[in-house]
């Protein structure tokens, strides 16, 4: 039997799967991380929904057991999102893997970083309870919604609230990594994969695992492109 060819990049990039949510793609993203081929792995934040793991499924456990596998042969790093909060050495002692709040890297003679982002939404930090039930309540909408997520990603696509916000983290990103004097920032949080170049800095977006279809990052030499998995 001929053995599947693995898709092949030096980093992968993923973030936002949510783990403990009715909307978390852990299944799919235990497929997906079996039929690909990196060096370094970057969790990108808000890889739990919350501290309750009773709600954790199978697929879940599954998931994580696989990226502590994955830790023992490549670089894996776990940038903390908002609802990561008081999971790091849960995380750490169950994979094995470093956490960080803000990732700092070299390659082919670039500077990288990367943060979850949510340090760049105000009105996250503003509007705590406001921005709970919102977020309760689009998850209510995915979980509703037609097997491809149509009405889900209309949502995403057409509120203005949603791509004020995308625009806001990734205006304040490009500030930051100028503060930090890197040429590239990577973040997630917003679940819109974005790209946007400012001068010579230049911001990417991964999206999340809890849309249909699912976006990640690959970078090769100076090769980045935002990915799709359906």
């Amino acid at each position: 039997m001929q053995q599947k060819i693995k898709n092949k990049t030096h980093t992968l990039i993923i973030s936002d799967f949510h783990l403990g949510s009715k909307v978390s793609r852990s299944e799919d993203l235990i497929k997906f991380l079996k039929d690909f081929k990196f060096k370094k792995l970057i969790l990108l934040g808000d890889i739990f929904e919350s501290l309750n793991f009773r709600k954790l499924n199978q697929f879940d456990w599954k998931l994580l057991s696989l990226i502590g596998d994955i830790s023992r042969e490549c670089k894996v790093i776990w940038v903390a999102g908002n609802h990561d909060a008081g999971l790091t050495n849960f995380f750490t002692s169950l994979t094995d893997v470093r956490v960080y709040n803000v990732y700092k890297w070299k390659y082919q003679g670039k500077k990288y970083l990367a943060i979850h982002g949510h340090q760049f939404d105000n009105f996250l930090v503003n509007n705590a309870i406001i921005s709970f039930w919102a977020n309760q309540f689009y998850k209510l909408i995915q979980l509703m919604d037609f097997k491809d997520k149509r009405i889900s990603r209309a949502i995403k696509r057409k509120s203005k609230g949603w791509l004020r916000i995308s625009n806001k983290v990734a205006s304040r990103a490009i500030i930051y990594s100028r503060v930090m004097q890197v040429d590239y920032i990577f973040c997630g949080h917003t679940h819109k994969s974005m790209e946007l170049n400012r001068g010579d800095v230049h911001y990417y977006n991964c999206g999340c695992w809890t849309d249909i279809p699912a976006t990640y990052i690959t970078l090769d030499k100076n090769d980045i492109k935002i990915e799709q998995f359906i």
